[in-house]
């Protein structure tokens, strides 16, 4: 059985609760209010949204004329007058409510982030994002937030057909052709490997472009991206494609894969020569191992290369289901997810857990996307935060990886 396979399981189990709901089971009049976790970092922190076209390419997924996709920004800006952001856009998320059981229901996500507002006024580190399977930009607010509040420009993509649903200015929303994070369809390497090589390309095309906004004088964004200290990171596929983009452009410095399978022969066949993180989840990635493609790929990999272990988690412990599950229940003892959130993302300390995967993100970007005149001829790895384990030398002792 494939890594993503043994994986998706759980996913399934959680879609065949959904299908069966009836669509009004969660109405209720009064809003429903949650919010991420308090961001730690010292800056404030704004967000910004825009439509790319790249011209380069077909939509594909059986969809007509370019590339379209969806990018938000989420950057360190100067103090101000804040609107908060809102988490969804009203389409996705009316889509992402039907999954989870709470169709009808009004509800409100304090993000702790501000809609728009200008940069601080110096150069900054840019780190690119990438969802997971089904997923999308915006379930992982705890992480990408928190990371902005540190000092770092983030750029979320949402990968359009991928993603389980992406919403255009228009109001056009692109649907997912493979479902949603809890009910994902079933999917062979062969189109996995496929699909990572559609991400790279997304996440190549929208650097293109925050680079060429940062050489813009009169742009927002001019003059705070540093070119120099460009680092990737995603989670389960989109961990997979920031270790492939990594490989394959020289802009990126370092890359973070986030409890994610690799798929194809080039994981067998490449050897990483940038800092790499292999950040897996205690009862996702990490329990299989010594059977994924990820483990050859890493134990090529040239120095320095760190792999780590978030301490009781499952697969969906990274995302912002970590923090959202047990406040919907808390709020909600009916719901119908309330005894069943724990298989996807564990029996974690909420704030816990996200604050040892946030501090473990930071360090890793912090100590190797520093300035140019701030680097020292040797780096010395950063320390693991709390709740974080290095993974063992047993778990790193590969098998024949076949896929």
């Amino acid at each position: 059985m494939g890594t993503w396979r043994g994986l998706a399981w759980v996913f399934v189990v959680f879609g065949l609760f959904v299908a069966g709901l009836s669509p009004g089971a969660a109405a209720a009049d009064e809003p429903l209010k949650l919010a991420i976790p308090d961001l730690t970092g010292n800056a404030k922190v704004g967000t910004r949204s825009f439509p790319l076209v790249d011209r380069s390419r077909p939509a594909g997924f059986d969809q007509t004329g370019p590339r379209r996709l969806m990018v938000q920004v989420t950057y360190p800006r100067r103090p101000g007058r804040c609107q908060g952001a809102s988490y969804l856009p009203d389409g996705t998320a009316e889509r992402l409510l039907s999954y989870l059981a709470l169709e009808g229901q009004k509800v409100e996500i304090r993000t702790g982030t501000c809609a728009g507002g200008p940069v601080v006024r110096r150069k900054l580190p840019l780190v690119v994002f990438s969802h997971a399977y089904t997923a999308d930009r915006a379930v992982y607010t705890s992480l990408v937030a928190d990371l902005a509040s540190r000092g770092f420009i983030v750029a979320s993509i949402d990968h359009t057909s991928d993603a389980f649903a992406v919403e255009f200015p228009s109001g056009r929303v692109v649907d997912g052709v493979y479902g949603s994070p809890l009910s994902s369809k079933p999917i062979d390497e062969a189109e996995l490997v496929k699909l990572v090589n559609v991400r790279t390309r997304d996440v190549r095309f929208v650097t293109t472009w925050l680079l060429k906004q940062n050489r813009l004088r009169r742009s927002w964004l001019g003059g705070r991206i540093d070119p120099k200290r460009i680092g990737v990171f995603g989670h389960s596929l989109g961990g997979a494609t920031a270790a492939r983009v990594a490989t394959v452009d020289r802009r990126f410095r370092a890359s973070a894969d986030v409890d994610g399978s690799l798929f194809g022969e080039w994981p067998l066949t490449t050897k990483s020569r940038k800092p790499f993180l292999l950040f897996v989840s205690e009862g996702g990635l990490g329990s299989v191992l010594p059977q994924d493609k990820s483990c050859p790929y890493f134990g090529a990999a040239a120095q320095p290369k760190l792999a780590w272990q978030l301490t009781g988690s499952q697969h969906l412990s990274f995302s912002d289901f970590q923090t959202l599950a047990p406040q919907i229940a808390a709020a909600k003892p009916d719901w119908p997810f309330a005894s069943l959130y724990p298989i996807i993302i564990g029996n974690l300390d909420p704030a816990a857990s996200i604050a040892s995967q946030r501090g473990a993100i930071a360090r890793f970007f912090r100590a190797y996307l520093r300035p140019p005149n701030a680097r020292p001829k040797r780096v010395r790895p950063p320390a693991p935060p709390a709740g974080v384990t290095p993974v063992s030398a047993e778990s790193l002792t590969c098998a024949t990886a076949t896929g």
